[in-house]
Parts: C-alpha cells; structure tokens; sequence
C-alpha cells in the first residue's frame, strides 16, 4: 500500500480498532424496553412539557428531526434573508437551509468549536436575518455576546442545541432560553441518545403561531424502524461485529471527506417536515428522565480524563466554565502539532475508536461560493482534532486506561 502523505491523512476518519477495549465513541442511551413507553398514554404531552421545562420554553412542537425546525423557521415563519451559520457544521442541515432561504453567510468558530461572536459581527450586513448558533460537542456557545449582538442588529438568534444536553443555566438563564427559538435532536449521537425525533421550542408568540400552525406530515414509521435496527447494529453490537472476519474492510481507515460530500448538494429541492413517531417520542422521553444522570456521569468522565492530560505537551483540553458551561456530548482534543490521523491510528491499535467530524461547508463542493468569513480556526481545529470515547458508558478504568494510551502515543 502506497505510503499515506500529510495531506491525504488530514481527509482520513482513523482505522476502527479490531478489538475494542473501550465502549464505541458513539454510546446510545436508549434501550430496547424503553420503546414500551409508546403503549402508554401521552408520550407527546409529557414529552413537550418535560423538554420545555429543560430548556426553559413555553412552547415545544415535536418533530422528525431538527432539520425539520429549520426548514419550519425559515419557509413558514420567514426567515428568508441571510442565515449566518458556523462554517463546521453537519452538511445535510446546511444542504436544507440553502434551498429554503435566499442565502448563507458562514462564520469562522473561536477555540472551543461555537460560532465566533466577533465573526458573526463582521459578516453582518443588510441582507442578515438571523444567527444559527451551534453548541458543537455540548459546548455552550458566547451566548451573552451573541444575544446581545442580535439584539442590536434586529436579527433573529436561534440556538442549534441538538449537542446540547438540557437542565444547565448561564448567568441563571436557561440554556435553550437564550434563542428565539431553539432546535434538538433526539437521535442516537445526540444527548438523548435515542432513535430520532426532534424539537422546535420557543417563548415567542409569532414563532409559535406559525410553526404550529403548519400541518406536518405524517411520521414516517419506515424510517423509525430502520433507526432502531440499524442504530442497535451500528453502535450497541458494533465491537462484536467488527471482530467477524467478513467486517475487516470496514475496520480501515476511510474517506471521511467522500463520506461527507456524498450527501447531495441538490437534495431537500422539496421537504416535508413531519410528526414524531409514537416510538421515537416514547424513547426519547425515557432518556430525557435520565439525561441528568448521564451527562453527569460524562461529567465526572471529562474531568478525571482531563487531570490526567493537563500538562501533557502538544495538546488542547475541552473546558468548562461557568459563562461556557460544557456537557461533553463528546471530548474533542485538539493537537498543536503532528497527525491526528497517526494519534488515531495508535489509538486504535490499543483497542481505542475515535474520529472527527464536520468538513467546513466552505471547503466542501456546493458551497464554495458562499459568502463567509477569514477561517484561520475553522480550518486548523478541523484539521488536528479529535474526539475520544470519554462518554457516560466509560467507566474509570476505561478513562484511566484512554490517559494511559494518550500519555503514551504522544511522549
């Protein structure tokens, strides 16, 4: 095999281990008896009113996705104008937005991964409505200075929570409160971990006049029984399978980019945003409840993993604080110098999984064009970090085992 070059390597999602010594970095938290929950009655009612108790709303229409409060906010309420969205960001949502608004403009993102307050300043213009904040891994974003500066602007701020775990307060606001409006996602790699769904929560009258006042389609029971089988195969029974022999090829290194871009730049030219299923509001409902216990156990997670890390040379930690609290939806590191991909790759070999995410839109064919920002963070964070398996389903010798590898792979 040809010897892989630096620039090639930065496009590479790492090799899968063949053994795992550590849970999938993806850890659903559904399980299969909490889909019982849909014989009961009220999932929806009990479902929308917990939600916007987390998030501090007063009105929460559920959803097949968060895709299909996007669309809502922008074809039925609309906010047609000018979005101003982070450049790192999940490509079929930017794909939908870009068919139903005339236009994007997109922002570079500061060191912990959230839309950049001072860029989002520079891009607005005339022609901006809103701002599409994104609390990327369970990081909060500068939602003091973005509230403030949408304020000023008369621009829309929407908080795109779909990392963002609920029940956490900033400057003794609600995170989720913070927005006009609001966007989650129910679905396996999201703080519910469940089997997708979705939520549009908002304060606001008008928004919550429009949205619910649109019909939705029906929800899709097709789509929902694939989740279920396919979310248990590819996460829950993932390192069992990977040990098969016929599964070696998918234990390789991969295109991450390829896999990226093959979502079409043209699909969503029609969408039809539609109901939560029964089942998909039943599980999620049941994560919700313990949604607490889970993100603290993430917590405890991220903070023991962190004191054995802190001072290791060459690499940047996730922190939380109290004005940009962290519910580590997933543990980034960040390397300031040498290969994620060779990190990863030794990783895997002891039995590690991790990967990156999110190929910034303004590198990706189909939105070049766009109007956007300098990107000097955007593109150097994309390019060396990485994300470790340090979720609730770790335990503490799981944790202390990842410090040990990590110590050991960058000595």
């Amino acid at each position: 095999m040809a010897e892989i070059t630096e620039d090639q390597a930065f496009g590479l999602q790492p090799p899968k281990p063949s053994s795992y010594r550590l849970p999938s970095l993806v850890q659903p938290n559904w399980q299969l008896h909490d889909m019982l929950g849909a014989l009961q009655a009220g999932p929806f009612e009990r479902l929308s009113r917990e939600l916007c108790q987390h998030y501090g709303n007063r009105y929460c229409l559920l959803l097949d996705r968060a895709r299909s409060g996007m669309y809502l906010l922008s074809a039925v309420f609309g906010l047609k104008g000018e979005w101003i969205l982070s450049s790192l960001m999940h490509r079929p949502s930017a794909v939908l937005l870009r068919q139903h608004c005339s236009k994007l403009a997109l922002a570079d993102v500061d060191r912990d991964f959230g839309i950049s307050t001072e860029s989002v300043q520079r891009l607005l213009s005339a022609e901006s409505c809103c701002v599409l904040a994104t609390h990327t891994y369970g990081k909060v974003v500068d939602l003091a200075g973005l509230r403030r500066l949408a304020d000023q602007a008369g621009q829309v701020l929407i908080e795109n929570a779909v990392h963002m775990a609920g029940n956490l307060d900033v400057d003794e606001r609600r995170v989720g409160s913070w927005g006009d409006a609001t966007l989650l996602s129910f679905n396996v790699d999201k703080p519910l971990g469940g089997i997708l769904g979705g939520a549009l929560l908002t304060n606001r009258e008008d928004i919550w006049r429009a949205v619910s006042g649109y019909t939705l389609g029906p929800a899709n029971g097709r789509e929902t029984r694939e989740r279920i089988m396919t979310t248990y195969l590819a996460y829950r029974l993932k390192s069992l399978l990977l040990r098969l022999p016929q599964a070696s090829r998918y234990r390789g290194a991969s295109d991450g980019i390829a896999e990226i871009e093959s979502f079409d730049a043209d699909s969503y030219s029609s969408y039809t945003p539609r109901r939560i299923h029964r089942l998909q509001a039943a599980v999620a409902l049941k994560c919700l409840r313990r949604e607490d216990e889970i993100v603290a156990r993430r917590r405890r997670n991220a903070e023991r993993l962190t004191s054995q890390l802190r001072g290791l040379r060459g690499v940047g930690l996730p922190e939380s604080t109290a004005t940009r609290p962290h519910a580590y939806t997933y543990y980034p590191v960040v390397l300031q110098e040498g290969s994620r991909y060779a990190l990863g790759t030794r990783l895997a070999q002891d039995g590690i999984e991790t990967k990156w995410r999110y190929y910034p839109l303004h590198m990706q064919s189909g939105f070049r064009d766009l109007r956007r920002d300098n990107m000097p963070q955007t593109e150097w964070l994309w390019k060396q970090h990485l994300l470790l398996p340090a979720g609730a389903a770790t335990d503490e010798a799981g944790i202390d085992y990842l410090a040990a590898c990590m110590r050991e792979a960058l000595a």
